[in-house]
Order: structure tokens, then C-alpha cells, then sequence
């Protein structure tokens, strides 16, 4: 006999990746008994994993109705440098051993292949400077920040022509432990969408209301 599936942490695996993607446009609702049908579950564990996403303020809740965040350009770009707080304290010190270096190569190898895009690579070297700041709260809080910023990915690629070089000079940086010019670039990065954060918001408002394909 097959075991039972856990049918709230589907719900809330699947609406991670659909929120994560941004194609729902800010505003879209999110309607439970579709997303329901989509996933062939009742709409209760929808709900429930929606009730969650709203407790990290990754879709928003008016009444019984569940909707993405609608954000403008001065809230992204205040996204954006809370992210930059989060990642100023950590970075590299002292010279890089093997480790860091395989690490580092990991990366070259991830924009390498195509399988993985710039930003992806680049959210996952920030993961690694905050972790080596040793701090599991500092940790939580940026992942959260993280993930309010991710459905902007797809937007940021459009914008940034150049962010596979951008990609590389970070992780260049981090593979030689120069934490100066790695602080200096990860406030670049930051800096240059904090200034296109109204663009950036102007271009995620164009997206499409609901996808019923994308779960």
C-alpha cells in the first residue's frame, strides 16, 4: 500500500515554485479551487499552504482571498538594501584554501552548463557568504528577504544584458577571499537594482493574471 501524501507540503512545494517564477503578475489572485484541480487536491491543504506563504509575506490575504504581493519601486528597492544589510557582514577573510576554491568552481561550472541561470548562481553564493557569518537568524532573515525578491529574477535578466559577467566577477572575488572587492561588488549588484527598482516593478506589472499550466 502506497503511503499517504502529504498533501500541505505538495500545496506549498508547488506554490513555492510558482511564486519563485514570477508569472503571475502582482495583484493576480490565486484561486484555491483551481490550484486545487491543478495539483488533485482538496482546497484544503491549498488554503493552508497559502495561509503559510501569507505568514512569510510571499502572497498577500484580503478576506478569503489569497493574491501575489503587489509591490511598488520604492518597496523593491527597500528589498533590495535589506538584502545588501544582510550580506555586508558576511564575506570572505584571509586567503581561500581548496575548499573554497572547489566551491567557487561549482559555480564557473553551474552558468558553464546552462542549466543554471545567473541569478540562480548568484542567490546560491550569497546563501554561502551569509552561512559563514555563522548566524542562523541572520540566515532565516535573508532567505525570507531572498525569496520575496526571487519572482523579480525573470525581470532582472531582461534588464541586466551583462549579469553573467556580473555572475562571474562575484564568484571570481569570493575564489581569491578578496573581501574588499567582493563587499564592492555585492553593493554594485544591489545598487544598480535598487536604481531600476520602478522599472523593474513596471515590467513584473505586464505579466499574465493566472497560468492554469504552470503547477
Amino acid at each position: 500500500m502506497p503511503p499517504p501524501r502529504d498533501a500541505f507540503g505538495q500545496a506549498l512545494d508547488a506554490l513555492r515554485r510558482r511564486l519563485r517564477s514570477g508569472v503571475d503578475a502582482p495583484g493576480a489572485p490565486l484561486p484555491i479551487n483551481l490550484i486545487a484541480a491543478e495539483l488533485r487536491l482538496s482546497p484544503t491543504p491549498v488554503r493552508e499552504a497559502l495561509s503559510r506563504l501569507a505568514g512569510e509575506d510571499l502572497v498577500e490575504k484580503t478576506g478569503p482571498a489569497y493574491t501575489r504581493p503587489r509591490l511598488d519601486g520604492r518597496t523593491l528597492a527597500e528589498l533590495y538594501a535589506l538584502r545588501l544589510r544582510y550580506l555586508t557582514p558576511s564575506g570572505v577573510s584571509g586567503p581561500a584554501g581548496p575548499d573554497h576554491r572547489s566551491k567557487s568552481l561549482r559555480y564557473v561550472e553551474a552558468l558553464a552548463d546552462g542549466g543554471h541561470t545567473p541569478e540562480l548562481v548568484v542567490e546560491a553564493l550569497f546563501v554561502e557568504l551569509v552561512q559563514g557569518a555563522d548566524d542562523l537568524v541572520l540566515l532565516r532573515a535573508h532567505q525570507r528577504c531572498a525569496e520575496r525578491l526571487a519572482p523579480f529574477q525573470p525581470i532582472e535578466a531582461r534588464m541586466f544584458p551583462d549579469r553573467r559577467s556580473e555572475a562571474l566577477g562575484l564568484v571570481a572575488a569570493y575564489e581569491v577571499g578578496e573581501a574588499r572587492q567582493l563587499r564592492d561588488l555585492v553593493r554594485r549588484y544591489h545598487r544598480r537594482r535598487m536604481a531600476a527598482s520602478v522599472a523593474i516593478v513596471r515590467l513584473a506589472d505586464g505579466a499574465e493574471k493566472y497560468r492554469p499550466d504552470i503547477i
